[in-house]
């Protein structure tokens, strides 16, 4: 049992830490208004089991610690990823094929994440990160390129992680 708990961990670790390095090392696309962030393609990977939630949400914590936007990130974000991801985890109980449970992961993270995130950044992204009045369209402007983005990030999640497991068992991994 408590091999299990520590390969478990150590998993999740380098999971979490994957995403924190995908994260910074393009760092200026992956924060701000217009982002291109190909960590969250690793959000594709409750699809397969729920114990990827927690490095993916970790990940995300960790990562929007180096954002412009600092703690304000790290709450937002972390907020955004870990509903959006608890959800698409109850709702797959009641969804068994694979490539339906990619779409209704993406569909989720574009309601759920997507306009915590565009809120976050139409509110906080004012000089030196101070708040600024909400104004609608500046919120759905922003909206519209963060989906923009995530769909394309999303997809490219579906490639990798549907490639992975065929490599690795990803149900198995935790076992």
């Amino acid at each position: 049992m408590r091999n299990n708990t520590v390969k478990v961990l150590t998993i999740q670790a380098l999971i979490a830490a994957i995403y924190v390095v995908l994260t910074v090392a393009i760092a200026p696309f992956s924060y701000g208004a217009i982002q291109l962030r190909i960590s969250e393609s690793l959000s594709q990977l409750v699809v397969f089991s729920k114990k990827y939630w927690f490095p993916i949400t970790l990940g995300v914590a960790i990562a929007n610690i180096f954002s412009p936007l600092g703690i304000v990130d790290v709450f937002f974000g972390t907020l955004g990823t870990g509903l959006a991801l608890a959800i698409s985890v109850l709702v797959f109980k009641f969804v068994k094929n694979r490539i339906a449970r990619h779409i209704v992961n993406i569909i989720i993270y574009l309601v759920v994440c997507m306009p915590i995130i565009a809120y976050e950044i139409a509110i906080f992204s004012g000089e030196n990160s101070a708040r600024v009045p909400f104004e609608f369209e500046a919120f759905t402007a922003i909206y519209g390129l963060l989906l923009l983005s995530q769909i394309v990030v999303m997809v490219i999640g579906i490639v990798i992680t549907e490639a992975l497991n065929k490599a690795i068992d990803l149900k198995k991994v935790f076992e």
